[in-house]
């Protein structure tokens, strides 16, 4: 959610476009008009009117944080859109489901119901909304992936490729990557192939995961490494052949567009909002199915380098088109202009089938 709003900013002030960036503790790089709020919102009343101003922008729910940053921006009259970044999908709600349910009708219910605007990243999320009820405007705006980072991703030299699956993102039970491990443990013959486990999470499940690695005897090709940033995430996509994400849920998965920058096939599932790999022949979708996926990881394994090459060419072109940060902002710039003046026709992606 961090990198989402400060990219967000950041595009803004690149484009003149005057913005305030409220946030609960002092970034660790120089924000442009940052205001701190405290980490639990509680100096949103102490905030001057200079920090709001037509159109607050809240990123994430749940928090006390967020309502304190909707309360305030009531207060001040200014228009509101959230963006959940997916923590109403089903599988989140039904993470630590009494404590949410609570908080769902002391006041989130009322939040998102109310706010002028949400912003979702796919259209799977859209339905996920509707099916909850919730009937105002809500548009439907990719992730977007930094573009001042993205020049170590592209054009893998020839022959710099590995034999590597990889598998990049937060190390938690909702990425699956416990039914990654199965399938891999079942693959009849790897060739020649190792799968590389990248990513942070907490201490039980990191070592979790490093006992089940130990149970299947994995520990020759299967690495568990530490999570990678900036120029070292991009340099593990170009050495990578295929990237993989197996996960019960996701609003939309940045590391999918990432992997996609970086020329890679992907392997990932149909609880994820990317029925496109499948579409535009980019990779592979499978059910949460540890066989489905075992066969999957076969066919990656056995293909031919070339064959792999040219689906990964296809998907860095598919994601180029799509998920750049000046493509994504035009769409913020348009939608908030609009939330401005809401009686004018709303963009495309503005869905207001109430």
């Amino acid at each position: 959610m961090a990198e989402v709003a400060l990219n967000v900013h950041s595009q803004l002030a690149a484009l003149s476009e005057r913005g305030h960036f409220v946030c609960g503790t002092e970034p660790d790089h120089f924000v442009e008009n940052v205001f701190l709020a405290g980490r639990n919102g509680e100096a949103f009343s102490r905030l001057a009117d200079s920090a709001f101003g037509q159109i607050a922008h809240i990123h994430g729910i749940w928090t006390a944080f967020e309502w304190r940053a909707y309360r305030a921006a009531r207060k001040r009259g200014a228009k509101v859109a959230i963006s959940p970044h997916g923590a109403l999908e089903p599988w989140a709600l039904n993470h630590k489901w009494l404590k949410k349910r609570l908080a769902w009708w002391a006041y989130q219910h009322s939040m998102v119901t109310n706010a002028d605007l949400l912003i979702v990243n796919s259209e799977q999320e859209l339905r996920h909304l509707r099916m909850l009820g919730l009937r105002g405007a809500i548009a439907v705006i990719a992730n977007g992936v930094d573009i001042d980072t993205t020049s170590a991703g592209y054009g893998a030299e020839e022959g710099l490729r590995e034999k590597v699956v990889l598998f990049l993102s937060r190390l938690t039970a909702k990425k699956g990557i416990l039914d990654l491990l199965d399938a891999w443990h079942r693959l009849a013959d790897k060739n020649g192939y190792s799968l590389h486990i990248r990513g942070f999470g907490e201490t039980e499940y990191e070592d979790l995961l490093r006992r089940r690695i130990d149970e299947l005897g994995e520990g020759p090709t299967v690495k568990l490494l530490p999570a990678v940033f900036g120029a070292e995430k991009w340099e593990a996509y170009r050495r990578a052949s295929a990237y993989v994400l197996p996960s019960y849920s996701e609003n939309f998965g940045i590391t999918v567009a990432e992997a996609m920058i970086g020329g890679l096939p992907v392997i990932t599932t149909k609880a994820t909002p990317w029925s496109a790999v499948e579409r535009e022949r980019l990779g592979w979708i499978v059910d949460n199915d540890v066989e489905q996926l075992r066969a999957c990881l076969q066919t990656v394994v056995h293909m031919d380098a070339d064959a792999l090459r040219d689906i990964g060419e296809r998907a860095r072109q598919f994601a180029h088109e799509r998920f750049m940060w000046p493509q994504i902002i035009e769409k913020y710039i348009a939608t908030y202009a609009w939330l401005g003046e809401p009686g004018n026709t709303p963009p495309p992606w503005v869905n207001t089938d109430l």
